[in-house]
């Protein structure tokens, strides 16, 4: 059974995990963009998968660990893990899709997802006579 609570910031942001297991995300909004970090310790920058298909972002890791053994070993049991996760944000028309940054460092990893130009606020400096 899945709970769904209502989340006001998930009007924009939909997140459609599904998964058993999830990393946890940190959402910012500035003026110039969206700030998106994801937990996600243990996995190396070419392990991840990072998808744009039309307002649908979506980020995904898989990391498989075997156990290297030798051929003289006598094999009992042995078992894989597999470390994978998938999060999916729907973005709001507002942003430039085209411009997403990625960058992995020390167990995150952060997006940028800048505004389009006309969605960043102008601001106006009036000159005191």
């Amino acid at each position: 059974m899945r709970l769904i609570t209502y989340n006001p910031f998930l009007t924009r942001w939909a997140d459609d995990t599904g998964a058993a297991k999830s990393v946890s995300v940190n959402i910012v909004e500035k003026d110039n963009g969206f700030y998106v970090d994801l937990v996600s310790p243990g996995f190396d920058k070419s392990d991840f998968k990072i998808e744009l298909h039309k307002n649908q972002l979506t980020v995904s890791a898989e990391k498989k660990n075997e156990t290297e053994t030798k051929e003289n070993d006598k094999i009992w049991r042995r078992e894989y893990t597999l470390n994978a996760f998938k999060r999916s944000f729907h973005l709001p028309e507002t942003v430039e899709g085209d411009a997403i940054e990625a960058n992995y460092e020390q167990g995150i990893l952060k997006l940028y997802i800048p505004k389009k130009a006309e969605a960043i606020p102008a601001v106006k400096t009036i000159e005191i006579a």
